[in-house]
C-alpha cells in the first residue's frame, strides 16, 4: 500500500463488505468500475451520517489489496498543505475526502485544479467527496468548479427507517451475528441512521458475544451498549 510522507493512515475497520450501501447501487456500479481501471472522475456527497469516509478508505483498501496504488487524503486534516498532491497524478486512484474544508481556499483550489489535469492526462482515476453538494460549494477558482461539474455526480442517500433495519441486520450477517426482526427493530429506535455508528455498534456485539459467548438478543444489547 502506497504510503504518504506523512502520518495518514487507513482505519482498519473500514471495509467494502462492512458498509452498507442501501439504495445507492448505481454508485455500487461505478465503485465496481474503479475496480477495472478504467479512467474515472466520481464527485460523491451526502450528509454527516452516511458514512462517507469509511466508504472513501474502504474503496482505497480494495484497490490497494488489489496491488494497485490508491491514495487517501483527508482533506479536513489541518496539517495537510496542498503540495500533498504534487505527483498524485500516477497513482491509480486518489481519493478527496471532505472537499467542503478547502473550497474557497485559493491555494488549495489550484493545487486540486492541476491535480485533476495532470490525473486526466495519465488517465487515472479521482474519487471526491464531499458533505456538500457542488452547486453550494464556495469554490472560487472558475476554472476548478468547471472541471468539478464535468465530474459523475452521487448523491450518497440516508437510511431510511426500512433500511436501517436491513443495515443492522446486514452488517451483523457480515460478522456471522443473527439479528432478529425484533433485536433490530429494538435497535432502530435507539440509534442514529448513521452508517459508521451503525457499523461501530454491530463491531461491539461482535467482539462482546464472542468473548462471553453469547447471542445478539435484547437483554444482552441492553447490557452491552447500556441502553
Amino acid at each position: 500500500m502506497f504510503q504518504l510522507p506523512l502520518d495518514i493512515h487507513l482505519d482498519d475497520s473500514a471495509r467494502l463488505d462492512n458498509f452498507y450501501f442501501g439504495d445507492n447501487a448505481q454508485l455500487v456500479k461505478r465503485l465496481e468500475d474503479l475496480e477495472d481501471n478504467n479512467q474515472g472522475f466520481y464527485f460523491v456527497w451526502g450528509n454527516q451520517t452516511v458514512g462517507k469516509s469509511h466508504l472513501a478508505q474502504a474503496i482505497c483498501r480494495e484497490l490497494s489489496e488489489q496491488q494497485k496504488v490508491a491514495v487517501y487524503i483527508p482533506l479536513e486534516n489541518q496539517d495537510l498543505r496542498p503540495e500533498v498532491l504534487d505527483g498524485l497524478e500516477f497513482a491509480d486512484l486518489v481519493c478527496l475526502d471532505a472537499f467542503e474544508s478547502i473550497a474557497g481556499d485559493a491555494e488549495w483550489e489550484v493545487a486540486v485544479f492541476d491535480l485533476f489535469n495532470r490525473i486526466k492526462l495519465s488517465e487515472k482515476n479521482l474519487l471526491i467527496f464531499s458533505a456538500i453538494p457542488i452547486a453550494s460549494l464556495s469554490v472560487a477558482l472558475a476554472d476548478l468548479r468547471s472541471r468539478l461539474t464535468s465530474m459523475e455526480v452521487y448523491k450518497l442517500n440516508s437510511l431510511s427507517p426500512d433500511n436501517q433495519i436491513d443495515c443492522i441486520k446486514t452488517l451483523g450477517q457480515h460478522r456471522g451475528l443473527q439479528i432478529s426482526d425484533e433485536v433490530a427493530s429494538f435497535l432502530m429506535v435507539r440509534t442514529e441512521r448513521n452508517v459508521a455508528k451503525i457499523a461501530d455498534m454491530i463491531e461491539k456485539l461482535d467482539r462482546q458475544s464472542l468473548t462471553h459467548q453469547r447471542k445478539i438478543t435484547i437483554p444482552f444489547v441492553k447490557q452491552v451498549l447500556s441502553i
